[in-house]
């Protein structure tokens, strides 16, 4: 059979750009399909449900997940049986507490017994996180449903800040692009792709000049970045070069000073949302900024009490993968559920982050903030154990790893090749092996450790 996504990617430049115009000139109901609307048009309804419609709902869910589970995965057909457990003894999601709580050491050490039968590879997008310890983290989704299954709940989110499909919007994020871009445009999603890695004074001007062009209705950005271009458009006394409907905030922690300073600039609101590579949890703000929602029809969240921590660990059981299901995974997130209900009536809890995780910038040698998350130190090699981030002077890191023992010359080559392809020559990097990586105080591993003086004479957003 033709594989029609590798066929493209194998096209010349000039003719995937006349195929992507082609494709962007269709309608949008095309675009995105039939399954598609039908899904949003479901999550348009399930929103204003009453509590116990969704509790219902999260019971059906969950039943039809775990049945699948212990009939199709070969780790919970495992576990139900040690347990002496079955299918019918998880019909609600107060029994869920009958089951140990998933940990990333255990997905590790079962990432194919996890795994779905039935699943081929091209059935499956495989991914890799370090999320924000820099040990690697390897699972999967359903291919052919994961665009169902995730895409619609932010389209609907995004539908809460004012923007509606098929209106054109931005992303300022890690995105590599050619050469010294500091933008592109995709067609394909009416997206203006903005490059956190080029955000540096001297180029605030392109980024201006690239949405004063594009116009677009909404941007979605890491807060960090879009303070720092923000901070820059402001020392030129810059006017905002588009007007925004909407913010939307993702990946780190948006503090209340980067709230005001990009509400004041932008003229708009900025709605925050949580989410994470794995697809287990989704928390959401709505008009009404009262806190984050948990979207209850996307999955089930637990807060369990840790003597160790200021707040509760954050337990997500993921009603869509059924790839690689997820049941009482352990998010590594801390935070707590509250007691009121959002005026916007929805039956989404609210609840609150504790700490949360942030993405840092590291600083170039011309004095760029580079975004050091979602470096994929995992995706280059498979015998690094973990590894850290460490910058002690501008324009150089030092990458600390624990190395597996099949760990040789060839890793190394895989890795700077792909920390060249993130950095350029921006960056010089220090290969250190060892055998413990320095955590911070609270017990935890960070991915980065921000170590310049103040008299490096940078500005570390």
């Amino acid at each position: 059979m033709l594989n029609i996504s590798n066929s493209y990617k194998k096209l010349p430049a000039p003719v995937k750009d006349i195929l992507k115009y082609g494709y962007s000139r269709l309608p949008l109901r095309l675009r995105l399909g039939k399954k598609f609307y039908r899904e949003l048009k479901f999550l348009q309804q399930s929103q204003w449900w009453s509590r116990e419609e969704m509790q219902a709902y999260q019971n059906l869910e969950l039943t039809k997940l775990i049945t699948h589970a212990v009939k199709n995965v070969p780790y919970y057909r495992d576990l139900f049986r040690r347990l002496k457990l079955t299918p019918d003894d998880i019909q609600c999601v107060d029994d869920l507490q009958k089951l140990p709580i998933l940990t990333k050491d255990i997905i590790r050490e079962n990432v194919d017994r996890l795994r779905a039968d039935g699943y081929t590879d091209d059935q499956v997008i495989t991914c890799s996180t370090s999320g924000s310890t820099g040990k690697p983290l390897k699972f999967y989704y359903d291919k052919d449903k994961d665009y169902l299954n995730f895409d619609p709940y932010i389209w609907r989110f995004f539908n809460w800040g004012g923007h509606k499909i098929g209106k054109l919007g931005a992303k300022l994020a890690d995105w590599t692009l050619p050469g010294e871009a500091v933008h592109a445009y995709n067609p394909v999603r009416d997206l203006l792709i903005l490059s956190a890695y080029h955000l540096q004074e001297d180029k605030a001007e392109d980024y201006a000049l690239a949405l004063a062009q594009y116009q677009v209705e909404y941007i979605d950005t890491y807060p960090s970045a879009l303070v720092l271009l923000t901070k820059f458009l402001k020392a030129k006394n810059f006017a905002p070069p588009c007007q925004f409907k909407a913010v939307f905030s993702h990946s780190e922690m948006l503090h209340n000073w980067q709230r005001q300073l990009i509400e004041e600039y932008w003229g708009c609101k900025c709605y925050d949302w949580y989410g994470m590579e794995e697809r287990a949890i989704l928390g959401i703000e709505c008009e009404q900024h009262q806190g984050l929602h948990l979207c209850s029809d996307f999955a089930i969240t637990e807060f369990v009490p840790h003597k160790e921590t200021k707040g509760d660990k954050i337990i997500a059981t993921s009603l869509t993968n059924y790839a690689m299901p997820f049941i009482r995974y352990d998010t590594g997130d801390v935070g707590v559920l509250k007691n009121q209900a959002c005026s916007c009536n929805r039956p989404f809890p609210l609840f609150e982050l504790h700490g949360g995780r942030r993405k840092n910038f590291a600083v170039g040698k011309d004095g760029a903030n580079i975004p050091i998350a979602n470096i994929d130190i995992p995706n280059a090699t498979d015998n690094v154990i973990q590894f850290q981030f460490v910058q002690k002077n501008k324009g150089e890191l030092d990458l600390h790893i624990i190395r597996k023992n099949d760990f040789d010359d060839r890793d190394i080559k895989k890795i700077n090749d792909k920390l060249c392809e993130k950095f350029g020559q921006n960056m010089d990097i220090n290969i250190e092996f060892t055998s413990q990586i320095q955590k911070t105080g609270n017990g935890k591993t960070a991915l980065f450790v921000q170590k310049l003086k103040p008299e490096s004479n940078v500005e570390i957003a």
